[in-house]
């Protein structure tokens, strides 16, 4: 039982909606422009599950990686913690990360040679598996050079939310892609909410991240931005793309928003224990907008005509 504990850790389940909610979003827009739409629930657990099981991984090859780097080492707050506290070998990590991206390429095969135009899903398949295997991996290792953020913004927003979509409608649409936005921008958050926090530690092992490029001060507005914009973004697509009005709830989400960007700007002022939870408190402001997203889009799809 303790074992099987640990391996929940390495997963880092606080970060697993990350990937759980973009698939939800795909398949629910699916239906909402295809009403007479036949909705495939084999296919829609499947792409779910796919999403996830090839972020566990994704978030295990890290793990890996960083603690063969040193980003990862005693007296840092990064990863799942299992290495840096010996509580597992870097070899059943690795190991792990390997079985989760060989289910999730199953998955992938199944669906793409599954549904009619599957060739298109193989390439999305192909741009979310390349910017998350490689987010670590040389030899592109985004992480390392600073494209960390980019990797994220486009693998766990658009490159997801399209793909669930593409394997309801067999078609191409824009409207994922762009209600994608909103949530890709809070996971950008999360990841940049961790390199803020790193940023000295990231610097003493000569690896790029946005927050080294920029500077502190700087990492802080982006925050900002990165936070504020997706609600920002949710107005925009009410205003131009015909995102319902009632997604504003959204805003009730806002409180936890506006509590991280004070905690972010108190940086200095705060004890370093406090401000090492800012990427799973993101996290978790990334679960409250979305689930409300979501709901938004479930009650104009069922009851708002």
């Amino acid at each position: 039982m303790k074992r099987l504990g640990l391996w929940w850790r390495a997963t880092r389940p606080f970060s697993l909606t990350i990937s759980a909610l973009p698939p939800i979003l795909g398949g629910l827009i699916a239906k909402m422009e295809n009403p007479e739409l036949i909705f495939n629930w084999l296919y829609f657990f499947l792409a779910l599950i796919g999403c996830v099981v090839a972020h566990v991984g994704a978030n295990m090859i890290a793990d890996y990686c960083d603690y063969k780097k040193g980003v990862d080492r005693e007296g840092t707050y990064g990863s799942s913690g299992v290495l840096i506290e010996r509580l597992m070998k870097p070899k059943e990590v690795l190991k792990g990360s390997i079985i989760a991206y060989i289910i999730a390429t199953s998955i992938g095969i199944y669906l793409a040679y599954s549904v009619p135009n599957g060739r298109f899903l193989i390439w999305i398949i192909l741009v979310g598996g390349i910017l998350g295997f490689f987010y670590t991996v040389g030899p592109f290792s985004f992480k390392y050079h600073a494209l960390g953020d980019l990797a994220v913004f486009v693998s766990f927003g658009p490159a997801m939310t399209l793909g669930a979509y593409f394997v309801q409608a067999h078609q191409f649409s824009w409207t994922p892609v762009l209600y994608a936005i909103p949530l890709a921008f809070l996971v950008d958050a999360v990841l940049h909410g961790n390199n803020l926090r790193d940023i000295k530690n990231d610097i003493a092992v000569s690896i790029k991240t946005v927050p080294i490029l920029i500077g502190e001060s700087n990492s802080k507005v982006m925050y900002h931005i990165l936070v504020l914009g997706a609600y920002l973004s949710v107005i925009l697509l009410i205003v131009f793309n015909g995102l319902p009005a009632i997604s504003l709830i959204t805003l009730l989400s806002l409180p936890l928003a506006i509590k991280l960007i004070r905690l972010v700007n108190a940086k200095e002022q705060v004890s370093e224990n406090q401000f090492a939870m800012i990427d799973a408190a993101t996290a978790q402001l990334h679960s409250a907008f979305g689930m409300l997203f979501l709901i938004s889009l479930f009650a104009k799809h069922l009851f708002i005509r």
